[in-house]
C-alpha cells in the first residue's frame, strides 16, 4: 500500500511540474504578444511578416555589455532615458540573457493574438524576432529584434529593450545593428 501511495505521489508531483512549466510558457508567450502589440501601436507600422526572423546570425558581439552602454547616445535613443546597463546587469548575466534571446527558434505569429490593426503578410515591411521576456530585480524586461525595409536598398534593423511599467510595455533602448 505504501509503495502505491509513493508511486501515486511521484506521478502527481511530475504532473504538477509539467503543468506549471506549461503555465509559465503560456504566460511568457502572452507577455511577448503584449510587447508586439504595444510596439506596433502606430497605424503606419502595421504590416508584419507571418513568421518571425531568425536572429542567431547577430549573436556575435551582442553579449558585450559595453557595446550596449556606448550605444546610449545613438540617434535611436535620443528621446529615451539613458539606460545604465553596467549597474542593471552583470556581464555574465547579460551574456546569458543575450544567448537565450538569440538561440530561440523563430515562431509562427498567431493572428488572433495580435491587435486588429496589425496585418500579417508573406512579404511585409516589418520582420521581428519573437520577444524574449525576462525578469530582473522584480521588473519584467523584453528584447525584440525588428527590421524594416523601405525598398530594395533602404532599410534598418536592430534590437529594442522594453521594460514593463505601470502603463504597460515601454521601449527604453534601441541598438542599431544595420542601416542601409
Amino acid at each position: 500500500m505504501i509503495t502505491k501511495v509513493k508511486c501515486l505521489s511521484a506521478f502527481l508531483l511530475i504532473l504538477l511540474m509539467v503543468f506549471s512549466c506549461a503555465t509559465v510558457e503560456i504566460q511568457s508567450s502572452e507577455d511577448a504578444y503584449e510587447v508586439i502589440n504595444s510596439y506596433y501601436r502606430l497605424d503606419e507600422q502595421n504590416e508584419l511578416g507571418k513568421k518571425t526572423v531568425d536572429i542567431s546570425q547577430y549573436k556575435e558581439g551582442l553579449d558585450d555589455i559595453s557595446v550596449w552602454q556606448n550605444a546610449n547616445t545613438d540617434l535611436g535613443n535620443m528621446n529615451k532615458p539613458e539606460v545604465d546597463f553596467l549597474s542593471l546587469f552583470g556581464e555574465d548575466e547579460f551574456a546569458g540573457i543575450i544567448r537565450e534571446f538569440t538561440e530561440k527558434n523563430p515562431l509562427q505569429l498567431k493572428r488572433n493574438k495580435l491587435k486588429r490593426s496589425i496585418k500579417l503578410k508573406n512579404k511585409a515591411k516589418n520582420l521581428i524576432s519573437f520577444p524574449h521576456v525576462f525578469s530582473k530585480n522584480g521588473k519584467k524586461y523584453a528584447l525584440m529584434y525588428a527590421e524594416v525595409t523601405e525598398g530594395p536598398e533602404s532599410g534598418a534593423g536592430g534590437i529594442t529593450l522594453f521594460r514593463m511599467d505601470n502603463d504597460g510595455w515601454k521601449d527604453i533602448f534601441y541598438l542599431h545593428l544595420w542601416i542601409s
